[in-house]
């Protein structure tokens, strides 16, 4: 009997373990992380993902945009008098940032 409760005891310690680890885990939720950089000297861009507009970002600076992981297609759209950066597809991966740089 005494077998029995001991390992009894054991596959409740166990399944503790194994619970306690896995929920300290990051949940992100299907989400990554796309971060974009402008290395343009003076060429604000306009951010484009999926044909969806997000906003701009001017020469010099980085933004991150989250994103549901799977493959996107997007563009850096120079609009003060630079022609941006050609489009391109990434593929974004839940809990991660995926880093992309436009120069021109």
């Amino acid at each position: 009997m005494k077998r029995k409760q001991f390992a009894f005891i054991i596959l409740i310690f166990s399944l503790l373990v194994l619970f306690s680890t896995t929920s300290c885990e990051k949940s992100c939720s299907g989400m990554g992380t796309l971060k974009l950089t402008n290395k343009s000297l003076n060429t604000v861009q306009k951010i484009m993902i999926d044909g969806v507009n997000h906003g701009t970002i001017d020469p010099g600076e980085e933004k991150e945009i989250s994103l549901a992981a799977g493959e996107h297609d997007f563009q850096q759209v120079g609009i003060s008098g630079g022609t941006g950066c050609s489009a391109a597809s990434v593929i974004i991966i839940e809990c991660e940032t995926t880093g992309f740089s436009c120069s021109n």
